[in-house]
């Protein structure tokens, strides 16, 4: 039998510590972790970890939410576990230990049902309130949208130095097709199309 820890954060700006505390605290045999929305289930380290688990196995998290936000998926998730005859272990949850295994399961079930449901209501909030943020922000006339990656103002390195070379084909004509420039410069076609759209709308206004 193993203990088996799961952690996993929104993005990789953000950081495992306090999970990973946790995981050497209770011994965890081993760790699996995901710096990836919890919006679906679509996270390496989520199925490297039911590769790995066996019955009689346990999983441990600190919160509901680590497995997933959304409620169907945390359904989802919570009867592969059962399938696979592993137990579940949720830190901020209480466990019961009637000694009654249908019963501890049971009163299990239902505090996941209800985590679960809290969890996806709570984030439904969340971007209600960011639809509501935009609207007036719009309504206002200083809405930004969300900042471009691919821009030469760009916060993020890579992404502003992707664009400088992709303004420098566009302004000089150094690029053989469209095609070529985007698997030079490591883009999609889309992605390439909307660059050169940005630069084409720029030197409009310019």
């Amino acid at each position: 039998m193993a203990l088996v820890f799961y952690a996993r954060v929104s993005s990789k700006g953000q950081n495992l510590d306090r999970q990973l505390a946790r995981a050497k605290e209770v011994k965890a045999d081993k760790v699996f972790t995901d710096k990836l929305s919890g919006k679906n289930t679509n996270r390496p380290g989520l199925e490297q970890m039911f590769d790995y688990i066996r019955e009689g196995d346990i999983v441990e998290v600190i919160s509901l939410d680590r497995l997933s936000r959304n409620y169907d998926d945390i359904q989802h998730l919570v009867q592969r576990l059962k399938d696979k005859k592993v137990k579940l272990v949720v830190d901020d949850l209480p466990q019961t230990n009637t000694g009654n295994e249908l019963v501890d399961q049971f009163m299990l079930d239902m505090m996941v049902n209800l985590m679960g449901f809290v969890a996806q209501n709570e984030r439904e909030k969340i971007h209600e309130r960011q639809r509501q943020g935009i609207s007036e922000a719009k309504r206002k006339g200083v809405y930004k949208g969300r900042p471009k990656k691919y821009s030469s103002e760009s916060k993020n390195i890579e992404g502003r130095l992707v664009y400088e070379k992709v303004f420098k084909a566009i302004n000089t004509g150094n690029y053989k097709s469209k095609a070529q420039l985007a698997r030079e410069v490591g883009l999609s076609r889309q992605q390439l199309y909307r660059i050169i759209k940005s630069i084409n709308d720029q030197a409009s206004v310019s």
